[in-house]
């Protein structure tokens, strides 16, 4: 019997590897990276190896889904051939006709460090340092697999864990999103699978960058909306002034870390201007996952390690740099729905405001804005998901999105119609997936 292959490009083959024996992080794992050579001459999307996994609610309990990793080629925030991986979950036995449909789902990963990527996170025998990203990583795949979908989880930062950095981010998922359809066993109608993305904070960098950028590097996809809740980067300079010295300060050092990683004007500014002790922090917070990165050093005045007697976020080359990753460049192209809790402690709503206004001016956008009175950043997460994958699931199935702009304020999602039901069917399958239940067998067709 011959061994099972993938589609790398038009007219090429490569081999499906099996598991691994042991789950090593990324930083340890050579799948991760293939010879520079091998990529350069790769195009956007394609696939470079490929493997199965077996996926576990953290870390422990495996889920009983179809699995698989793809490494495939894209491009740094400069051009630059990079590789990445994509985790592909999908239900079990055969695709619905027609093909299934894609969730392509953009985890808050919020960290520097590769082990804390989703493609290591969801997979059983991993180091369960990432909780946070693995819980959340579940509830995508339960949400989206118990629908007869295939959910795609990238690992949207690269090979160097560019926190922050919207550009490299957004094309790392698009050309996930190419590498997935044009994976035989993803079950999916190529470029014209009707695909969706959904990401909440830290995972609208690159879910949120796609709404505004998608028609200019991917316009062959059928992107049928994007979900974007707790918009992180749509003021990026007043996030990071909110935050120093705050109960979330620890989020601002590895921003800036991460969009170093990618822009050298603030990667100079790290390294040359930064005191001491701030690059102590600095140095603690790179090899920080999500939940102890976040919660190291809280109400720590970051902006004030930068020495000069100068606002560090407006030494003229980093204010580029900042405005370059914050959103608003172009109006989406695609429906969006966005949510945002009005009194966001982490990220202020303001922010989120002007951005829908300013798509708004333009008529043929179609643009859905909650603004939650009755929720904050961590609470939002959970209030809004009824509605969001509602939103998600009507694109999916076909239903047109409302035309022009609908903005609401609601004292509370939860009061929605059918949202305590849906919550309940999603922590139903999430439960059902960590006891190791099939899930989303028979659904979709």
């Amino acid at each position: 019997m011959a061994a099972p292959t993938a589609t790398a490009a038009p007219g090429s083959e490569i081999p499906i590897e099996p598991t691994a024996a042991v789950t090593l992080p990324p930083e340890l794992d050579p799948f991760f990276t293939p010879p520079a050579g091998i990529v350069a001459d790769a195009e956007p999307g394609q696939v470079l190896r490929a493997r199965t996994i077996t996926p576990a609610a953290l870390s422990v309990a495996p889920i009983n889904v179809e699995a698989w990793q793809l490494l495939y080629r894209t491009q740094d925030t400069h051009g630059n051939a990079i590789a990445t991986v994509t985790t592909v979950l999908r239900p079990r036995g055969d695709a619905p006709p027609g093909g299934r449909k894609l969730l392509s789902y953009q985890i808050q990963e919020d960290s520097t460090a590769q082990y804390c990527a989703p493609s290591y996170v969801i997979q059983h025998g991993s180091i369960p340092a990432d909780f946070v990203n693995s819980g959340e990583a579940l509830t995508a795949i339960s949400a989206g697999v118990s629908q007869g979908w295939t959910v795609a989880l990238p690992d949207y930062q690269g090979p160097n864990s560019a926190y922050g950095a919207p550009v490299i981010a957004g094309r790392a998922t698009l050309d996930g999103i190419r590498a997935v359809e044009s994976f035989e066993p993803a079950q999916l109608n190529g470029a014209q699978t009707p695909t969706a993305l959904w990401g909440y904070s830290g995972g609208t960098i690159p879910t949120s960058w796609v709404a505004e950028n998608a028609h200019l590097y991917a316009p062959e996809l059928n992107i049928v909306g994007t979900a974007s809740g707790g918009v992180a980067l749509a003021d990026g300079e007043e996030t990071l002034r909110h935050n120093t010295g705050g109960v979330w300060a620890g989020l601002v050092s590895p921003t800036l870390i991460g969009i170093g990683r990618e822009y050298p004007e603030v990667q100079r500014l790290l390294d040359a201007r930064t005191d001491d002790f701030g690059r102590v922090v600095n140095t603690v917070k790179s090899a920080l996952c999500h939940p102890q990165g976040t919660n190291v050093f809280p109400g720590y005045d970051y902006l004030a390690t930068y020495i000069g007697g100068e606002d560090p976020l407006q030494i003229p080359e980093v204010k580029a740099v900042i405005a370059e990753v914050t959103l608003g460049h172009h109006d989406p192209t695609m429906p969006v729905f966005i949510y945002h809790a009005q009194y966001d402690e982490i990220i202020p709503s303001a922010g989120t405001d002007r951005l829908v206004d300013q798509y708004c001016r333009n008529d043929d956008v179609q643009v859905t804005y909650v603004r939650e009175l009755l929720a904050e950043h961590i609470s939002g997460f959970i209030s809004s998901l009824p509605t969001a994958f509602t939103w998600i699931q009507q694109r999916l199935n076909g239903v047109p999105a409302p035309e022009g702009c609908d903005i609401t304020s609601p004292t509370s999602t939860l009061t929605t119609d059918g949202a305590l039901q849906t919550i309940g069917d999603v922590l139903g399958d999430i439960a059902g997936a960590a006891a190791g239940r099939a899930i989303g067998v028979g659904a979709g067709s």
